[in-house]
């Protein structure tokens, strides 16, 4: 779906559009809906959790123990809130401001604030970036989680987020740059379809982000993240891969997530995979099946991402 608005952390959630004919357990473009969309964001966030705590601990120890009070953090492509929550819990003393693409997500940051007794801390900005930050106070803190790739034009994008940070402030970046991976749930060998589907998901997956990258307004070509943040104006004062595993057998939450993961994988893999991947992939979504991935007792949750700090060093002239 180019060139709309997307909830940042969830663009990769919609399907494509041209299905080839009905699977028990896929979605097809007209039933998927944004609640459906943020109940799996949600899911997984909570999930995940442990990426954005452990980032602000380490936040902590590279801004030392004299560095200013926190008294404002942005949230950039909040999704559903989960994360900001987060944010607003461990900076008490800061304001966050939630800014995603969707309005139905800021609904849910909203919502997700009062039943935390935050909504006096936390607020919400409707902006899809580069565009849409005009007029916002600067922040001690932003986190960008997933939202970086799916702007076209990601130098841009950080150069007006580097005009939101306080002289002191910093940037803290979650994403899928190398050497992180695709998060992965299959075993191999599986006791469906051919050896080597996980190695397959993961390799359509790829093809598909760059196809979904292409489709994006003013996009570029990706730079790793640290040359994107030099030429944004920023110097990068740490970088870690940052990985999370869930090994066999999984909580109810954690195979939800990998059910949400492989749902939105077989809507975006039409052409991408033979009929015999998407047949398997059509059983281990069938949430009846007890080959299904809510039922068999080898699939795992293994996820990573690559996490940078940074500052900004040079900065632009406001427009």
């Amino acid at each position: 779906m180019p060139n709309q608005p997307v909830p940042s952390t969830l663009a990769f959630m919609v399907p494509h559009e041209h299905h080839r004919k009905r699977h028990p357990g896929s979605i097809t473009m007209e039933e998927i809906d944004w609640r459906e969309l943020a109940d799996q964001a949600e899911s997984e966030g909570e999930l995940l959790l442990r990426y954005l705590t452990d980032t602000i601990a380490w936040v902590r120890e590279v801004r030392g123990p004299d560095a200013p009070l926190v008294r404002r953090v942005l949230d950039i492509g909040s999704g559903p809130g989960v994360g900001t929550c987060e944010l607003a819990r461990l900076f008490p003393d800061a304001h966050v401001l939630a800014i995603d693409g969707s309005p139905a997500m800021l609904d849910r940051v909203r919502n997700r604030a009062v039943a935390h007794g935050l909504e006096g801390r936390i607020t919400t900005h409707l902006a899809e970036l580069p565009n849409g930050l005009d007029g916002l106070e600067p922040a001690e803190l932003i986190w960008a989680s997933m939202s970086l790739h799916h702007v076209g034009d990601e130098v841009a994008a950080l150069q007006a987020l580097g005009d939101l940070l306080e002289p002191s402030g910093l940037i803290a970046i979650a994403e899928f740059s190398e050497p992180a991976a695709p998060m992965r749930i299959l075993p191999d060998p599986l006791d469906i379809g051919r050896p080597g589907l996980a190695d397959r998901l993961e390799n359509a997956e790829s093809e598909w982000f760059a196809s979904m990258r292409q489709g994006l307004r003013d996009t570029g070509a990706s730079a790793d993240l640290s040359s994107m943040l030099d030429t944004a104006g920023f110097e990068v004062l740490g970088s870690r891969l940052a990985r999370q595993t869930f090994e066999a057998p999984l909580s109810n939450a954690a195979r939800r997530v990998a059910l949400g993961h492989l749902q939105r994988l077989r809507n975006q893999m039409d052409g991408r995979l033979d009929e015999d991947d998407l047949d398997a992939l059509d059983v281990l979504i069938n949430t009846d099946d007890p080959r299904g991935v809510m039922h068999r007792p080898d699939v795992f949750v293994a996820s990573s991402r690559q996490i940078q700090i940074a500052q900004l060093v040079h900065r632009r002239l406001r427009r």
